[in-house]
């Protein structure tokens, strides 16, 4: 095993410095991102032993971290180093899931002061971290962010930061079961003869509606744009699963699009306002049209889901069409279909049970 520095020379006046890692016989490069000056005045010598020290230092902590491994040991400094910051870092490359991330790190941060590291980190540390977590918010979010931090975690192992995930020694925060809210067929009717009058009212009516028959995500309505309907076919992009994904669109949802002629394909189709405002334009609809249910946008694509199931659309095409990356996420949907279809059965007016004695000797 070695560890060498190295230069190579660049197209312009810089000499790239890295370091050359021979390792269980296999050979890589790592480029450091630092560079030497060419010339020889005393400011660029100076400056250039001190970037020659910057990646020796590099290169020697390099070096350790492979012997350490071979012995599979964690070095001390790693041990030493800071979980909140390393949390916050992996954070910030977590692209739609970063809002959760944050959310965490702010729990996170609290409950350590801002500081701690990954060696405090055990199985009694994790109990007294899941009981803040219970205290402070409901179980199911709880839930969330304890998973958010088993994340973590697990990434500090493949990091060689952590030998092994102390959560997986710990009994997790379980989730419980809640009520999933959907919109019946006839409440989406009544909302749609209760369209808000003003133009913002109008806009955001048209968005929800489009929802309830697409399935598409908050995030994937405000960014639609016209470029992504294709005929009677809107394209877009899950960034949970990292997938682009096609809805075909019935008559409902391209009465709500308009016309498509002569639109920029960069044009969005629905004028956008921010999200707090559209809430608030959404619970005034609500009320308006009576129904008393708390209307957002994910409602939408709850009920997209649950009309599908129930007028007939098998689980896996209601997957697809949702962009679920596993089937067992939309069964949730299927759940809620049965749930409903044992309270039909049960509200049929019953018999009295007496009255088949004879029938069952």
């Amino acid at each position: 095993m070695s560890v060498k520095l190295r230069r190579k020379k660049t197209a312009g006046e810089k000499i790239s410095l890295y370091l050359d890692i021979y390792h269980n016989g296999k050979r890589q490069y790592d480029f450091l991102k630092l560079y030497l000056l060419k010339g020889t005045d005393s400011r660029i010598k100076a400056t250039n032993k001190e970037t020659l020290e910057l990646a020796e230092m590099i290169r020697a902590k390099r070096q350790i971290e492979f012997q350490y491994s071979d012995h599979d040991i964690i070095p001390k400094f790693k041990r030493d180093a800071d979980f909140v910051e390393y949390f916050k870092t992996l954070g910030q490359s977590k692209g739609a899931s970063s809002t959760l991330w944050k959310a965490t790190l702010n729990h996170l941060r609290t409950f350590t002061g801002g500081k701690l590291a990954f060696k405090n980190i055990n199985e009694r540390w994790l109990e007294k971290w899941q009981n803040y977590l219970l205290e402070k918010v409901s179980r199911n979010s709880a839930h969330t962010y304890q998973a958010t931090i088993v994340a973590g975690l697990n990434r500090a192992v493949k990091d060689r930061i952590l030998h092994t995930n102390p959560y997986d020694r710990v009994n997790k925060i379980k989730l419980e079961d809640t009520k999933m809210e959907f919109l019946t067929f006839d409440e989406i009717k009544q909302l749609s003869v209760t369209i808000p009058e003003t133009e913002r009212g109008k806009e955001v009516a048209r968005m929800f509606l489009f929802g309830c028959f697409t399935g598409l995500s908050s995030a994937n309505l405000e960014t639609l744009t016209f470029g992504q309907i294709e005929g009677d076919t809107v394209n877009f992009f899950r960034t949970k699963t990292k997938t682009w994904q096609n809805v075909p669109l019935n008559e409902t949802a391209l009465s709500l699009i308009g016309e498509t002629n002569n639109k920029e394909v960069t044009q969005i189709v629905f004028k956008v306002i921010s999200r707090s405002h559209r809430r608030f334009l959404l619970k005034k609809w609500v009320k308006q049209a009576g129904i008393k249910k708390h209307l957002h946008f994910h409602l939408a694509r709850h009920t997209f889901a649950t009309q599908s199931l129930a007028n007939g659309a098998n689980l896996y095409t209601v997957s697809k069409l949702l962009g679920h990356k596993e089937i067992k996420t939309t069964q949730i949907y299927a759940k809620v279909i049965d749930e409903d279809k044992r309270k039909a059965v049960n509200a049929i007016p019953q018999l009295e049970s007496m009255h088949f004695h004879n029938l069952n000797c």
